[in-house]
């Protein structure tokens, strides 16, 4: 039985190190398990060598096999987190950019406290998912609800696709950044067919699909209106009349 999950993936990577540096190749995995699970057959970008795709099979291979071991153990598991924590993203870059996940057993601590989505059917967002581990662990707790994700690095992003596509969530996934609503830069919709097809599927979304960008929309009109009432006109005839000073006496 496998006891380091990671561990069948990262035999992978240094197998052909000399080949693909394995950060970059951990991006086209991840880009070859969307194009597989894309049910619109959209084409691809940037398509795949014969190499890369016996090399990325292999790595689905070893991602799914232990993500099954993983399963038999837990609820859920974000295998590509750990990887990516452990094993892919230097120390420097987790210094500058911040990027130290929420460890599993904490994102499933919070997911209870906080309950969010008790109704079946609401929608619950995370505006920096990183690999979509608190999106996971509320999946877990509330399974008929939509997920919303959302990170400005797209490493994160397809990371969480993928999460979305094995763990069966029903929900999308946005490229972009959250304190800038109108920051749209890509976006995929993930299991709207599973309970028809039976498997996972994914697609591209438009940006006028996306519940984060039309909710970011929504409350920078608000926001405007909200400013515009609380401006007051510099010849406003209305003004308030000065408080004349008091003298109090204490023995009054």
């Amino acid at each position: 039985m496998i006891t380091d999950y990671k561990k069948p993936m990262i035999q992978v990577f240094e197998k052909y190190r000399h080949k693909f540096e394995p950060y970059a190749l951990f991006e086209r995995f991840m880009e070859f398990v969307i194009a597989g699970f894309d049910i619109t057959f959209s084409a691809i970008e940037k398509p795949f060598s014969k190499e890369e795709s016996e090399v990325c099979m292999e790595l689905l291979t070893s991602w799914v096999s232990s993500m099954n071991e993983a399963l038999k153990q837990k609820e859920w598991y974000d295998l590509l987190g750990d990887l990516y924590m452990d094993y892919l993203s230097g120390t420097m870059k987790k210094h500058w950019t911040g990027q130290y996940f929420t460890p599993m057993h904490i994102c499933e601590f919070m997911a209870k406290i906080t309950d969010p989505g008790e109704i079946t059917g609401e929608r619950v967002m995370d505006c920096a998912c990183g690999s979509g581990r608190m999106l996971l662990a509320s999946h877990v707790l509330h399974p008929g609800n939509y997920c919303c994700a959302q990170d400005m690095d797209r490493i994160c992003c397809l990371m969480t696709v993928c999460n979305f596509i094995i763990h069966g969530v029903n929900g999308e996934v946005v490229w972009g950044d959250s304190l800038n609503p109108a920051d749209y830069r890509g976006g995929w919709r993930t299991n709207e067919a599973l309970n028809i097809l039976g498997v996972p599927c994914v697609r591209k979304m438009d940006k006028m699909e996306a519940t984060s960008y039309l909710s970011g929309l929504a409350m920078m009109a608000e926001r405007k209106v909200s400013a515009t009432k609380d401006v007051v006109p510099a010849d406003d005839t209305e003004k308030k009349k000065a408080v004349e000073p008091i003298q109090l006496s204490l023995f009054e």
